[in-house]
């Protein structure tokens, strides 16, 4: 996926990549990013968004990097990650949360370099919010959509650093050996785990940014145990063999099936903050 998505870089992509913007690479597969839909359509408060229009909802989770990637190349790229890592070592001070304060001391470049996620998946957050309260929930249900997978790419580990193809560790590869041949090709076995996160307290707009940056802080915590887990499945083995995978997978389902899980409870909190209508949750936070 990363390599089919890098051939598609449009002549924006290029300009803005002459700028310093790093890459482009996917988060989830594509089938993990629906699974994450579905999954937070089940748990949502706000029926009236997802009654009846889970699937036009989890097509529109689909397009951030179907359709908005291949037409807006790396301006669209920068939402989907953040580099923490580029900011220092944890809790990674240097960063401020708030997105005027990052711009005014890190610079646009410097901060779109190392990408923009938890401010861009605010910004929709009270889209969806405005849109519910407008009532149009044709518009509604695209940025539903739209969040869902942003959430997503907020709990995959590799969106939270430097290191997203394992390119500085001599482990290039690892984005796609994740999200596509063992997360995607085993998804039935994943998300088996991941179904037993429950339902979280409604995140409003106002809290979408510090939420997705928690989100970010947990998925970098994960990022060790991932780099690690590639380097013990390829020992005696050629990397991408049955064994690696067998390897990787035993090592790796129960820490990205809680990912898988928590992106969902996070998508439907985000949703359920910015409806009216939803209903007072009924668990203390995000289940583990």
């Amino acid at each position: 996926m990363i390599d089919r998505r890098r051939r598609r870089v449009t002549l924006g992509a290029i300009v803005l990549c002459s700028l310093g913007i790093p890459r482009l690479a996917g988060a989830w597969g594509l089938e993990a990013h629906r699974w994450i839909a579905f999954r937070a359509a089940a748990l949502t408060r706000c029926r009236t968004l997802v009654d009846g229009h889970e699937r036009e909802v989890a097509g529109f989770a689909l397009q951030p990097d179907t359709v908005l990637k291949p037409r807006d190349g790396a301006a669209e790229e920068i939402h989907h990650f953040l580099d923490l890592d580029a900011y220092g070592t944890p809790p990674f001070a240097a960063l401020p949360r708030d997105e005027s304060e990052a711009l005014r001391r890190h610079g646009r470049a410097t901060i779109e370099r190392n990408g923009v996620l938890p401010w861009h998946g605010a910004r929709l957050a009270h889209t969806l919010a405005a849109a519910i309260a407008r009532g149009d929930w044709s518009d509604a249900r695209r940025t539903a959509g739209y969040l869902a997978h942003y959430a997503g790419d907020a709990t995959m580990p590799l969106h939270a650093t430097a290191n997203y193809d394992g390119q500085r560790t001599g482990q290039r590869g690892l984005h796609q050996r994740i999200e596509a041949r063992l997360v995607d090709d085993r998804l039935p076995a994943f998300t088996r785990a991941a179904s037993r996160i429950g339902p979280a307290r409604p995140i409003p707009p106002e809290a979408a940014s510090s939420a997705l940056f928690g989100a970010l802080a947990a998925s970098y915590d994960a990022v060790g145990p991932v780099l690690a887990a590639d380097r013990a499945a390829r020992r005696g083995t050629r990397v991408g063999s049955a064994l690696y995978y067998r390897r990787l997978d035993a090592d790796l389902r129960a820490l990205l099936a809680a990912r898988l899980g928590t992106a969902a409870a996070l998508t439907a909190a985000l949703w359920d903050g910015a409806c009216r209508d939803a209903e007072p949750a009924g668990s203390a936070g995000v289940g583990r």
